[in-house]
């Protein structure tokens, strides 16, 4: 038995070896130049990016319905693969990127109230699967009109506007 135990920690343990170190997204928490731990490409023209994403968790009860409970999503941060150029290390660079991550947890919580409102069948692994696509890829296109429109954090007057949005968003006003 006591061998089990052993293989079930050395299993547990390799499974998280892998996984890419992250953390959930926070009010209380803001973005620091120190979480970005990844190396800028050297064909990147920008001064940093932000790697961010939803994840979520989900229990059936053996005959494919969803046990909407037990549903969780979350938005996260990866410092490996965030990077940022060490001499563009600035307030309103980090203000930009903390935006993307703030978007991510916008998109989290738009996830979250979809699953909620749906009325899942007998398929709803795939059901959830095709809600979680649909809210990716409108937090991908969201994410690319934050930096066409902000002139990835050039354009202050646009960033200034699109905190004050992302920041009602987050307050649940999602009126424009």
């Amino acid at each position: 038995m006591l061998r089990l135990f052993y293989i079930l920690c050395a299993v547990a343990l390799m499974a998280t070896a892998d996984a890419p170190e992250r953390f959930a997204w926070s009010e209380t928490r803001a973005l620091q130049w120190s979480d970005f731990k990844g190396s800028p490409g050297t064909l990147d023209g920008w001064a940093a990016s932000s790697s961010t994403g939803m994840s979520q968790g989900y229990a059936t009860n053996g005959q494919g319905f969803l046990d909407k409970n037990s549903i969780t999503v979350t938005a996260h941060f990866y410092p490996e693969y965030s990077w940022v150029r060490h001499k563009e290390k600035t307030k309103h660079l980090l203000a930009h990127e903390q935006t993307h991550f703030d978007i991510t947890e916008v998109y989290a919580r738009k996830l979250q109230a979809r699953i909620a409102a749906y009325n899942f069948t007998e398929n709803g692994l795939e059901e959830i699967k095709a809600i979680y696509q649909e809210v990716e890829q409108e937090r991908i296109a969201t994410q690319k009109l934050f930096d066409k429109e902000s002139n990835h954090s050039i354009d202050h007057m646009k960033e200034l506007q699109w905190e004050l949005r992302v920041a009602r968003w987050l307050d649940g006003n999602f009126e424009e």
